[in-house]
């Protein structure tokens, strides 16, 4: 089945949330067919006789607005095409002439024309025939002027932009919000006193009556749909502003009489396509929607975007483990689980099977999967499409998150602290990792896309993924001044990486040191950790964030040469050696027990190094911090209990 029949099916498992605003508004609503979401910066209230109530400047987070559309008025670009009832000031206000040059034809006119014969309908309602009174007896700019939501720069000419060398009161908001001129500024209607919602822009009755007017108007206009196959009213002009409010690309889209478009293989260039008004208008509403709810933007160009039939919800490819379980590791918080990572595997694998469950109630169970892209501002193309079996997509998911699970650090917003947990990091935060924080636009449009397929196929990432997640980590570990963010955003999410693509290689790794490994590359990743650790051990707490250890400084040249850099390394060691002699010598006992797990010929050799180096080095590393805080741990223990002793011999004296 095509993309555009699910999308126009997913719109019919979902109409009923057609034109009730969502979770955030009506930024998120699904927009009934014949209606499209824009936004306004003026709000204008009249009584039922069309008599001027009151206007107000919209504020930012209220201006998405549901309105009604004509497929020409849906896809205007520079000529005057009127919306049906709310619109820009050209197009509404009686006196916009008074106040400001015309070039074209004049918006109004067209306006009213086309309101009037909505009005004159059997599809009329008293709202809209207040609104028409209006507009056609009353000087919007004028009252608006009254209401001071416009000002005058000198008579007869609005200031379009707030000039303060001119203007010593405050910046209004309707000059706050604008974009552009103010004189391009959208106007929606209340109007009080009749039947429904005020809001004409929430009412329901208004949203019918247009749709029952619309198809009257056009019902003897018949042709064969190729999305559905059903005869029904055509349309050649299709939504814009899919991906974000004022995106100008369109996905279907032609000039059917200029240039070798049809010709010389139609004879109309409706043989060629064509698409029902209403297929049209439920696929790029529906996308338009799911890309709102759960798409993916990068760059404000391309869209990756993974949904659910029936309205079954669907994790997403690009979260990291933390985002995706939220909800449930709030609950484990409060019942103080340990952060291991058999926990949040637990927790992922309860997740996934909530997901599955979902599916086998439904009676459809398909994931659809799309990413979309604009070369131009005016067209938009599908760069990729998949549709999969829903328990094929969650397996998919899992697999990522289950076998690229590794130890993270980020930030949480809402505690205002860095905190840890055990999964896959965020599909940026993983390219960063290993391209750079300075990546380009371009570059993390086509890696995203890299990343995106590879886990939505179920497949190992580039080989070229790991090559420079390598070089990125052990190149950094020299130049970056701060050890813990070197740790938390380059290492930790190449881990990731290193141990997903091992997994495909029938090979398992895990944050717990392996002490049985005696993989090369795992046994010199762990010799570099603890002459790290050991040299680390020797400094002043507040050295240890910004100084750099030896093992650090070589870690790249290391990772080449190995073992002529450890030589080197080992002899930079001897002081930081003879200090550690007074609490043991435990970090040297421990290299010389991993140097004699390695075959001689190994450890001689200087051939370069692969991932399992960085495996070995964090699961060394790890496995000495755990060591310390168990330590801490048993101190603290130990000193209550203590402590508790000696309050007990006191009350006992006394």
């Amino acid at each position: 089945m095509s993309w555009i029949q699910q999308l126009i099916e997913t719109y019919d498992d979902n109409q009923a949330l057609a034109g009730k605003p969502g979770p955030n508004g009506v930024s998120d609503e699904l927009p009934p067919v014949g209606h499209m979401i824009v936004n306004a910066q003026i709000e204008l209230t009249v009584d039922a006789e069309g008599n001027f109530v009151q206007a107000r400047a919209i504020p930012k987070e209220d201006e998405p607005t549901l309105i009604p559309c004509t497929p020409d008025s849906a896809s205007r670009t520079a000529g005057p095409v009127p919306h049906p009832l709310h619109d820009n000031l050209p197009y509404v206000a009686r006196d916009y002439s008074d106040y400001a040059t015309i070039k074209k034809e004049n918006p109004y006119d067209l306006y009213t024309e086309q309101l009037k014969a909505w009005v004159d309908s059997p599809y009329s309602l008293p709202a809209i025939r207040a609104v028409y009174h209006y507009v056609t007896h009353h000087a919007m700019i004028h009252d608006l002027l009254q209401e001071k939501i416009l000002y005058e720069e000198s008579p007869g000419k609005i200031m379009e932009k707030w000039d303060r060398k001119k203007v010593s009161a405050e910046k209004p908001l309707l000059y706050q919000v604008a974009a552009d001129s103010v004189l391009k500024s959208l106007v929606r209607f209340r109007v009080i006193g009749v039947e429904g919602k005020p809001e004409l822009w929430n009412n329901p009755e208004v949203q019918k009556a247009w749709q029952d007017y619309f198809v009257h108007n056009h019902e003897k206009k018949q042709a064969l749909c190729y999305a559905t196959g059903q005869m029904t009213i055509p349309t050649a002009k299709h939504n814009k502003g899919i991906r974000f409010p004022g995106d100008g690309a369109k996905l279907i889209s032609s000039n059917d009489k200029e240039g070798f478009t049809f010709r010389g293989r139609f004879d109309k260039p409706a043989e060629c396509l064509s698409i029902g008004y209403a297929a049209s208008q439920k696929a790029m509403n529906a996308l338009r929607w799911l890309i709102r709810r759960q798409g993916y933007l990068v760059d404000k160009s391309r869209v990756f975007l993974a949904w659910g039939r029936m309205g079954v919800a669907i994790p997403s490819l690009t979260k990291s483990t933390r985002q995706l379980l939220l909800p449930t590791r709030r609950a484990a918080h409060a019942e103080k689980q340990p952060n291991t990572m058999a926990t949040w595997a637990q927790a992922l694998t309860n997740a996934m099977n909530g997901y599955r469950h979902e599916f086998k109630r439904q009676s459809t169970s398909q994931v659809n999967v799309i990413i979309l892209d604009a070369a131009t501002s005016g067209r938009m193309s599908i760069c990729y499409y998949d549709e999969l079996a829903g328990q094929d997509f969650i397996g998919r998911v899992e697999k990522w998150h289950l076998h690229g699970m590794w130890q993270q650090h980020d930030y949480d917003d809402n505690e205002k602290k860095s905190i840890s947990f055990f999964g896959v990091p965020a599909s940026k935060k993983l390219l960063q990792a290993c391209y750079g924080v300075n990546l380009s636009d371009t570059r993390l449009r086509l890696e995203t896309e890299r990343l995106f397929t590879a886990i939505e196929q179920g497949r190992d990432f580039p080989a070229e993924f790991l090559t420079v997640g390598f070089c990125t980590v052990v190149k950094q570990a020299a130049v970056q001044s701060d050890r813990f963010s070197w740790r938390n955003n380059i290492l930790e999410p190449v881990c990731s990486v290193v141990r997903y693509h091992f997994y495909h290689q029938k090979e398992e790794y895990s944050v717990a040191l392996d002490e049985n490994n005696t993989n090369r590359s795992y046994l010199f990743g762990r010799l570099l950790a603890l002459a790290d650790k050991l040299e680390l051990a020797t400094y002043r707490p507040e050295e240890r964030k910004t100084r750099q250890t030896n093992a650090m400084r070589y870690m790249e040249i290391f990772a080449d040469r190995p073992a002529t850099t450890w030589r080197t390394v080992q002899k930079k060691l001897l002081p930081y050696e003879h200090r550690r002699e007074a609490y043991g010598g435990k970090e040297r006992k421990l290299i010389h027990k991993v140097g004699s797990m390695f075959d001689e010929s190994d450890f001689l050799s200087d051939a370069p190094l692969d991932g399992r180096f960085l495996l070995g080095f964090y699961a060394q590393e790890y496995a000495i911090d755990q060591e310390i805080e168990q330590r801490k741990r048993e101190k603290a223990l130990r000193e209550a209990d203590e402590d508790y002793t000696d309050n007990a011999d006191g009350e006992e004296n006394a």
